[in-house]
């Protein structure tokens, strides 16, 4: 609790990113998983995932930890609902990885070979989404000094809009590989082709919490 309490004290923002890192730390393990899916080892499967959770209740510690301090923080330079909204924006993100990783040890899942190129360009574009989600975080502290004003506050703003389209076009891209997925009819295991479209659905997830940060911080702006 020292450290959050340290941290409140230069900047309200600094917690949030050192919750942000735990929240990277689990986006940065989506790759390697599916890596350790793709190559049919399912010992690493399990390890990632276990390192997966062992983050997700790492970043729940220090959530739990700033939500302690705000209820005793007076003064914030934006509203608290906002701020509360927007470590909530974070955890989800988390989460969302953890169960990914969650559903990918049920059973030892094989993709079928229509899906895997569409799989792949799926992960890698939900991972560039939750990566640019993560970065805008980098920015509050420049933002808070700039009085959420000038060219800092149009530098966000563009990037909270480049996260929309990219959380648009992640859906679109959720919507096509399920859609190849259904068409596989007979050729895949009832039991895989249910299990798989939880996957891709939860891949999708990640990239839809990422864009609550975005629509957040601009409510920051709008202020």
């Amino acid at each position: 609790m020292r450290s959050i309490l340290s941290m409140f004290s230069k900047s309200p923002f600094k917690p949030l990113g050192g919750h942000m890192d735990k929240v990277r730390a689990c986006v940065d393990q989506i790759d390697p998983l599916f890596k350790a899916l793709e190559k049919g080892d399912y010992e690493e499967v399990a390890q990632i995932s276990e390192l997966i959770v062992k983050l997700e209740h790492e970043a729940d510690i220090i959530k739990d930890d700033i939500r302690t301090h705000m209820r005793q923080t007076v003064f914030l330079p934006v509203d608290k609902k906002d701020f509360m909204h927007l470590l909530s924006a974070q955890d989800d993100i988390a989460d969302a990885v953890e169960d990914l990783a969650v559903l990918l040890r049920i059973k030892n899942l094989d993709a079928p070979d229509k899906i895997k190129a569409p799989l792949a360009d799926l992960v890698e574009h939900v991972i560039k989404t939750a990566n640019e989600g993560c970065n805008l975080i980098l920015e509050l502290e420049a933002l808070l000094e700039s009085s959420f004003g000038g060219a800092e506050a149009e530098k966000v703003e563009k990037a909270t809009k480049d996260l929309g389209t990219l959380e648009w076009e992640a859906d679109r891209k959720q919507f096509q590989l399920a859609q190849q997925l259904f068409s596989l009819g007979s050729q895949i295991d009832a039991s895989d082709l249910l299990l798989w479209n939880e996957v891709i659905k939860k891949l999708g997830a990640v990239a839809d919490k990422t864009e609550q940060i975005g629509k957040t911080l601009r409510i920051f702006l709008s202020q």
